[in-house]
């Protein structure tokens, strides 16, 4: 009889609420609050973007749009996304597919992640 192993993804993710706080300590609540929603909305769009780039095999076309996400996730201080989606970029410019789907995935669980750290800084009040 075999022995049956379940496998789990852990993530570790990285948001630099520090990033957060100057944002918010130069532009205002408000400001800083509308900033982000902004580059999230922009994020999540270059993010289905890349997902349909990577679903239809248009691989010429996902470090367009993963440097744009990558960018956004930067922006607003989605430190372990940005670094994925980098990771992304450069294996579909070296045409490694394998890699390049195994990112994508790495890319959803942690952009998930992500955003729940995100929300739940004490500065935002969305």
């Amino acid at each position: 009889m075999g022995t049956v192993v379940h496998l789990r993804q852990r993530e570790s993710v990285a948001v630099d609420s520090n990033h957060i706080a100057a944002m918010f300590r130069h532009m205002g609540a408000a400001r800083a609050e509308m900033a982000i929603i902004t580059a999230i909305e922009d994020l999540m769009a270059h993010l289905r973007l890349t997902e349909a780039a990577l679903a239809d095999s248009r691989f010429d076309q996902v470090p367009e749009h993963a440097q744009a996400a990558c960018d956004q996730a930067e922006a607003i201080g989605l430190v372990s996304l940005a670094s994925i989606l980098a990771q992304l970029d450069a294996a579909c410019q070296d045409q490694n597919i394998t890699a390049a789907h195994a990112l994508w995935h790495r890319a959803t669980r942690v952009g998930d992640m992500s955003f729940v750290d995100l929300w739940e800084l004490p500065l935002l009040q969305m």
